[in-house]
């Protein structure tokens, strides 16, 4: 844990010899300690998915903005019209606390939120690992899922985010407050993010950010009060992040809540399945 913890922060650092190892060491050192324990050959399995999911989620998500699918809008703006009683949420609170040449205390919480969707859900999964086997194997196939489905919805329905609906003229101006700060701070570290991210501007139905940390507060629940209400802090912070820098509508937070909320129901299910398949080929053995 510690291990994961030093080599992603050093991978946070711009112009760092050790950002070009991001996914080696995101997925590499939770696959290499569960190669090296005793009994560990399903928790090895798991993080073998979870790494597959999430690599192939993010070199296939780059192209799924050019299959030809007209890029939709109006239905997020509409339904966070509803939402918002009349106004767009990212509107209005850009409107309320966002500053263009005054970086303040608020935008920089919101992109640390934001950027923590690359640190906080294998981090967690080490939690579990540790705290529930049960909880842990669950977390990690609804996790792999999710990014599953959300690929296929990137393809199916590609989404203007707030910031493009924006500039587009579909909304009132709504600015892109990551790259202004982040891009700000450092172009070369932004670019880096961009491409770590496998960049695909209209893949913002479901939100993935929202979805992955939906899935840590219902990890943590399952651990203790505590650690729950720890869980729905950060999955409410990560919420409130994504509509403030203009990247998500609400309607893409609810998308990511429900599609991780089915992938957790169904990953008890999928596991007891799979588990009973393999009971008879291990038995002959």
């Amino acid at each position: 844990m510690v291990l994961l913890g030093l080599a992603l922060t050093a991978v946070l650092i711009p112009g760092n010899r050790v950002s070009a190892w991001a996914y080696p060491l995101l997925f590499g050192l939770p696959l290499v300690y569960a190669a090296t324990r005793r009994s560990a050959e399903r928790a090895f399995a798991l993080w073998t998915v979870y790494a597959i999911s999430f690599g192939g989620f993010v070199l296939l998500r780059r192209v799924a903005d050019d299959t030809g699918i007209p890029w939709l809008h109006r239905y997020v703006i509409e339904m966070d019209r509803i939402v918002g009683i009349g106004s767009i949420p990212a509107v209005a609170l850009q409107h309320l606390w966002y500053s263009p040449g005054r970086p303040g205390p608020l935008d920089g919480a919101a992109v640390v939120l934001h950027l923590s969707y690359y640190l906080v859900p294998p981090a967690i999964g080490i939690v579990l690992w540790s705290a529930s086997q049960t909880v842990f194997e669950r977390y990690l196939l609804a996790i792999s899922a999710t990014y599953l489905a959300g690929l296929i919805l990137h393809f199916l329905v590609p989404t203007v985010p707030p910031w493009m609906a924006g500039e587009l003229g579909y909304i009132d101006e709504t600015a892109r407050v990551l790259y202004d700060r982040v891009h700000g701070f450092s172009p070369r570290f932004y670019r880096f993010g961009n491409m770590l991210a496998g960049g695909n501007d209209v893949a913002a139905m479901p939100s993935l950010h929202m979805a992955t940390a939906w899935l840590v507060a219902l990890g943590l629940s399952r651990t203790g009060a505590a650690a729950g209400a720890l869980g729905l802090l950060y999955a409410a912070g990560m919420g409130f992040a994504l509509v403030y820098l203009g990247e998500h509508y609400v309607a893409d937070l609810l998308g990511g809540i429900l599609i991780a909320s089915l992938c957790w129901w169904a990953a008890p299910r999928a596991l007891s399945r799979l588990l009973r398949q393999r009971s008879p080929a291990l038995g002959r053995g």
